[in-house]
């Protein structure tokens, strides 16, 4: 179909048209539209705020800082922080408007127009975006069951033609799983070109990849303070990687783009690790406690190195009770039955002890209205 058509007056042409056929083709990133409710329970978010002494903290900062002036152009106080927070040297971390941003502008450097890119699914649902908008072709494997990784396919294909990027999502979202570090390090070893690996939930995982940068200068680590350091709302991420790839890669990040409050939110907000420290543990020790109270209603619910849990229902319909269950409860959770593998699935971020007991009540009326819970 032509993209322009001819009026009396003058050419008209269809403005989405515009853009390259294989981005049009790609579905825009939303969530399902839904009203107010007490327990949000569907986009990982950090079951607390950060401390008030915190906010008081950045705040003092800010209203001392010139707000008509750009922020410091590579935030290097920052960097400092977290490399040594991340056991690598500044000039190893590159900072972003979330890891999203920096994940995207990795593989615009480093993902070759018109070669593929390897990765997993079900995954991140933005990953073939970006690695179109690279001009790359995503090539996703699948393997046999959610609670892994399909590693053994991923190598097999790393074996045929090393030279292509890999993207990983570890731990995986949506499912949680990840593997071990010495499957990382054994695809490294294979692998001729970089991986990006997405850890934006690391510090819940058992698994530390970070001791891999030192031996594997291919290895590209992606963080984020929106998760158990609880702020979403800031927009800070990070990479760590070698300090000669953070240099170039550097060159394709667009300056300033971190803004001065987010950066003195995310410097104050580091100060107190001792306490996001304290809660990384108990959002881990609640996680179980989670998990066990959804396998009480004969929900399936996969093994998870996150702030989040898989929960299969096997089917749309019976996910539906259930959603509508938790929803009446005022509970927000994530579904996954549109993603292919996933049909009858939904994820449920682990929360403060209030929403614990708010899915217990929707469990216990889930489990009445239905029998045993099928």
């Amino acid at each position: 179909m032509s993209d322009t058509r001819v009026t009396a007056e003058r050419v008209v042409v269809d403005p989405a048209r515009l853009v390259r056929p294989e981005l049009r083709a790609l579905p825009a990133y939303r969530l399902a539209k839904a009203g107010p409710c007490r327990w949000k329970l569907d986009q990982n978010e950090s079951p607390w705020e950060p401390r008030q002494r915190v906010k008081n903290a950045a705040a003092r900062t800010l209203r001392r800082e010139p707000w008509n002036r750009y922020p410091e152009v590579d935030a290097l106080r920052l960097r400092e922080r977290l490399g040594a927070l991340n056991g690598v040297p500044a000039d190893g971390v590159l900072l972003g408007n979330g890891s999203n941003e920096l994940l995207q502008l990795a593989l615009l450097a480093l993902a070759a127009p018109g070669r593929e890119v390897l990765s997993t699914e079900p995954s991140f649902g933005l990953y073939r975006a970006m690695i179109a908008t690279a001009g790359a072709l995503p090539r996703f494997l699948r393997g046999g069951s959610l609670a892994a990784l399909p590693m053994a396919e991923l190598l097999a294909e790393v074996a045929r033609d090393p030279r292509r990027p890999v993207v990983l999502c570890a731990p995986n979202n949506p499912t949680g799983a990840a593997p071990s570090v010495e499957e990382i390090d054994a695809l490294l070893g294979a692998l001729e070109a970089p991986l990006l690996l997405d850890n934006a939930y690391g510090e819940l995982c058992r698994f530390d990849y970070r001791p891999l940068l030192a031996r594997h200068p291919h290895l590209v680590i992606f963080r984020t303070l929106s998760k158990v350091w609880a702020l979403a709302g800031e927009r800070v991420g990070y990479l760590l990687g070698a300090p000669a790839l953070v240099r170039e890669l550097a060159k394709v990040k667009l300056p300033y783009n971190l803004s001065r409050p987010a950066t003195t939110i995310a410097l104050a907000t580091l100060a107190d690790d001792v306490e996001v420290a304290r809660r990384i543990r108990l959002i881990a020790a609640r996680r179980e406690q989670w998990r066990a109270l959804l396998a009480a209603a004969g929900l399936e619910v996969l093994p998870s190195e996150a702030t989040f849990l898989l929960v299969r229902c096997g089917s749309l319909e019976r996910a539906g009770r259930l959603e509508a269950a938790l929803l009446a409860e005022s509970v927000r959770v994530r579904d996954f039955g549109h993603v292919a593998g996933l049909e009858g699935c939904m994820r449920i971020t682990v929360g403060p002890g209030g929403a614990l007991r708010a899915v217990a009540r929707a469990l216990r009326g889930f489990v009445a209205a239905t029998g045993d819970g099928r």
